[in-house]
């Protein structure tokens, strides 16, 4: 396969493909909305599968009640334990991986338990979820995320008691280097979510195995951030406990959680995109090298 003519016609093709995505691209920026469909539909068609563009309410009622657990066991532990000590951070880690573990196994039956508006966000640019749909599960995550903030609200006590501050993210440090070890993160979680759940060699293997995979995908990245920024790698997480923290106005950390959401939202979406387009050009690749093999 390595002959000189294949790799210049590989390396031909390839710039062509990346020419043409690239002013795709460009020309759909003013509206992104339409820049999301288009590149949903190119992967798409690199994939071949065809997207459903209506709009499943029982997907989208599964992630409320997916999120609203998620942040109430996630974000629970780390209330009742902190994450300031080293054995206590472990566990509460340990407890988001086991959570995203628990919920994706129970939410996968219906291409759902995405939990994770950065990884809806992946799936939609990489066309194997429509807009659409990719909406409205962000829209019911933002909402699971909410109710299940207000919930720990409840448990949290008075101010003076409080340990509300747990799950609001205590930046240290610069926000750049926020976006950056946040977007790290999430690519991480969207790489194992697209290598584990969604790629069509592992649809074999047992879901089990898929929701394991990222289950501990989900516990590495919150060992690493949670002494930075209590670990977002999913905006939809951290706008509940940010909302719920500055109605609260409990002490200097009222409004910490709200002043981060922009990192917190760009380091996740970020990972997310480059997740994405790994993948469709990874598939674009393999499909351009089998090509040439036929010839």
């Amino acid at each position: 396969w390595l002959k000189p003519k294949r790799l210049a016609l590989f390396w031909a093709r390839l710039l062509q493909l990346a020419r043409t995505h690239f002013r795709r691209a460009l020309l759909a920026l003013p509206n992104s909305a339409k820049m999301a469909m288009i590149m949903s539909s190119l992967a798409a068609n690199v994939s071949g599968e065809k997207v459903d563009s209506g709009i499943d309410l029982k997907m989208a009622f599964e992630e409320l009640i997916a999120m609203l657990l998620f942040v109430f066991v996630g974000c629970g532990s780390a209330c009742a334990l902190g994450t300031g000590e080293g054995e206590t951070r472990l566990v509460v880690a340990f407890t988001f991986g086991v959570g995203s573990l628990a919920l994706a196994w129970t939410a996968s039956h219906l291409a759902g338990g995405q939990v994770n508006g950065a990884v809806t966000l992946s799936l939609v640019l990489g066309g194997r979820l429509s807009v659409h749909q990719g909406v409205v599960n962000v829209a019911m995550q933002l909402a699971g995320c909410i109710i299940g903030a207000g919930v720990l609200n409840l448990a949290a006590g008075p101010c003076d008691a409080d340990r509300f501050r747990a799950p609001v993210a205590p930046v240290q440090g610069d926000s750049g280097r926020l976006v950056l070890i946040e977007g790290l993160a999430t690519f991480l979680l969207c790489a194992v979510a697209w290598e584990a759940a969604v790629s069509p060699s592992q649809r074999a293997v047992a879901r089990a195995s898929s929701c394991l995979a990222i289950g501990v995908a989900v516990f590495l990245a919150h060992l690493v951030l949670l002494p930075s920024d209590a670990c977002a790698i999913a905006p939809t997480r951290s706008f509940g406990p940010a909302v719920v923290a500055y109605l609260r106005g409990c002490g200097n950390y009222a409004e910490e959680g709200l002043q981060a959401m922009w990192a917190l939202c760009a380091g996740p979406l970020m990972g997310a995109v480059l997740a994405a387009g790994f993948n469709v050009a990874k598939e674009e690749t393999a499909a351009l090298i089998a090509s040439i093999d036929d010839m």
